[in-house]
């Protein structure tokens, strides 16, 4: 499917399949196209050329019945503030079809620990309640198909941790999730991972294969001063990118690089190691190849 706002393509001929019962993330820089393609799969956002079925639905003509059928949580706020928590999810419910929505509604407060919320209004909720609530009117009509944009933005680690738990267990059930994220270390906890660099996808498949396969190399460089090399490690040729460790400097390189290192290292009494590539390197190899491309264009 493809997405054009003026001359810039926000998704360029991407082309995504899902398995019933996995959790598959969505993985990039902001403005990568995430949002964009929740947003088509969603039948929220019409492409300007797309072929394939959502659900057994054509993603071009039957945009109503996918819309009806998926549940979808944006990044932003999306329901009424001035409403409690429980008037929002009985309207949900309303709205979907859902057979007793008042009863539906409870149900949901329950299941999502809202309840001593019920006549709280949803703009005077905390940050964790606040996406709790959101995830629970998302779900209101038990959807087979979760689309979530960036759910744990903002929250701290235990709110994390409940909102990923509870998107496991619906894989469990067998729904298909997709969630979009730019935190590279909850992408790990993705069954399969799609990298999207200005649209398009570079590297799909298990983070791990991702990242083992990722055309660049890393290294530890070890030593008492060793976080003070940063800069000269930079005017290294081939090296994409360098952070500190703890007390040491994780290099990030492409071919070709090893050798400059190790004479570096020498020069300056440090140690040089290999170390396996993780999936954040890999989206700063993938993020510079992309850099490069588009200055060649």
């Amino acid at each position: 499917m493809t997405q054009r706002y003026g001359f810039r393509a926000a998704v360029d001929g991407l082309a995504l399949f899902l398995r019933h019962g996995e959790v598959f993330g969505l993985v990039g820089a902001n403005g990568g196209g995430k949002t964009t393609t929740l947003r088509i799969l969603a039948g929220i956002l019409e492409p300007d050329r797309a072929r394939g079925q959502v659900l057994g639905f054509d993603l071009l003509r039957a945009r109503a019945e996918i819309r009806a059928r998926v549940g979808y949580m944006s990044q932003r706020f999306s329901l009424y503030a001035d409403l409690t928590v429980y008037e929002n999810l009985r309207f949900r419910a309303e709205v979907y079809g859902v057979g007793r929505p008042r009863a539906a509604a409870e149900h949901a407060m329950a299941s999502f620990g809202l309840s001593e919320y019920k006549n709280t209004a949803a703009g005077q909720l905390s940050g964790g309640f606040s996406r709790r609530l959101q995830l629970a009117a998302a779900l209101i009509h038990s959807p087979r198909l979760i689309l979530l944009d960036e759910p744990t933005v903002g929250l701290d680690a235990v709110s994390r941790h409940e909102v990923w738990s509870r998107m496991e267990h619906l894989a469990t059930q067998g729904a298909g999730v997709i969630v979009s994220t730019h935190d590279l270390a909850e992408a790990e906890r993705c069954s399969r991972v799609a990298f999207l660099c200005e649209g398009r996808i570079v590297a799909t498949g298990a983070p791990q294969d991702v990242a083992g396969t990722t055309p660049g190399e890393a290294f530890l460089l070890s030593g008492s001063d060793a976080r003070s090399l940063a800069e000269l490690v930079g005017g290294v040729p081939a090296v994409i990118a360098s952070y500190a460790l703890g007390p040491s400097l994780r290099v990030i390189a492409g071919a070709g690089a090893k050798p400059h290192l190790e004479r570096l290292a020498r020069s300056s009494g440090a140690t040089l190691a290999s170390a396996p590539m993780r999936i954040e390197d890999a989206a700063l190899v993938f993020s510079s190849r992309s850099r490069r491309r588009w200055r060649a264009e």
